[in-house]
């Protein structure tokens, strides 16, 4: 009888091996829903919020494209929608969102209930923060929220090609959006700077316009070393405005620098 409880507890664990094989396999086409009538544009909703943090207590459902992806750690449970010229950060406050939420999946986005307001320049999407928080909107706090709000369309993957354009085109309205730049130059603002991607760095054209890169500490090419040649740098714009203020693109991995 031994023998046979052996057998019986080595065929359980491997078909629960193969059971989150096969979800790990299909992670990126769920959750899917039913496909909404949306009736605002998140370029509506960018114009909408320009200042302090707005509750929505109207029935206001949006859509866009995944710009972002947290697959190398840059981004935290976080995820950018884009449509058009208007763009959002939801706060969705779930970690390996790539997984259920890949780059060029199409989301539907019910807004009634939530928080929005603007932090670097970029719409944010939450629950209502806590004042003494300083910040503009709060995580999720549950998935069931996440799913009530956030949903995912059944229609096939697109990804959002970035907008191109040069140093002296950007402004404060395109925060958010995936924006590429070409003919930069890593320029350590510092001779003892490290030239690892963690931090912020600067990278100026061949004007000596400046822009700045953002890499957490924590994402998987912090350490990585900045190539030195001209290159493209390719992420979501922000902007700090604290001191003369500047332009930060954040990537979502190391190849958003190519050469």
């Amino acid at each position: 009888m031994q023998h046979i409880r052996f057998d019986i507890k080595w065929l359980f664990a491997g078909l629960l091996l193969l059971f989150v094989g096969c979800t790990e396999q299909f992670s990126a086409d769920a959750p899917l829903g039913e496909e909404l009538a949306v009736n605002s544009s998140l370029e509506e909703l960018c114009q909408r919020v320009t200042g302090a943090t707005v509750g929505i207590e109207e029935e206001i459902i949006v859509s866009g494209r995944v710009t972002s992806s947290d697959k190398a750690q840059n981004f935290y449970r976080s995820l950018i929608l884009q449509e058009g010229s208007g763009a959002v950060e939801i706060l969705v406050g779930l970690d390996k969102l790539h997984n259920d939420y890949p780059i060029g999946s199409k989301l539907y986005l019910r807004l009634k209930g939530l928080s929005l307001g603007r932090r670097l320049g970029i719409l944010q999407v939450g629950e209502e923060p806590d004042p003494a928080s300083g910040y503009v909107a709060d995580y999720l706090s549950s998935k069931v929220k996440v799913d009530n709000h956030v949903v995912r369309s059944a229609a096939p993957l697109a990804e959002l090609q970035p907008i191109t354009c040069t140093l002296d085109e950007l402004d404060p309205s395109m925060c958010g959006l995936r924006i590429r730049i070409d003919a930069l130059r890593y320029a350590p603002e510092k001779e003892d700077e490290p030239a690892v991607w963690s931090g912020y760095h600067r990278f100026i054209d061949r004007e000596g316009r400046a822009v700045y890169s953002y890499v957490r500490p924590y994402a998987d090419f912090a350490d990585e070393q900045i190539p030195r040649s001209e290159g493209s740098m390719t992420g979501i714009l922000q902007y700090d405005a604290t001191d003369d203020g500047r332009y930060l693109l954040k990537p979502n991995d190391a190849a958003d620098f190519q050469l």
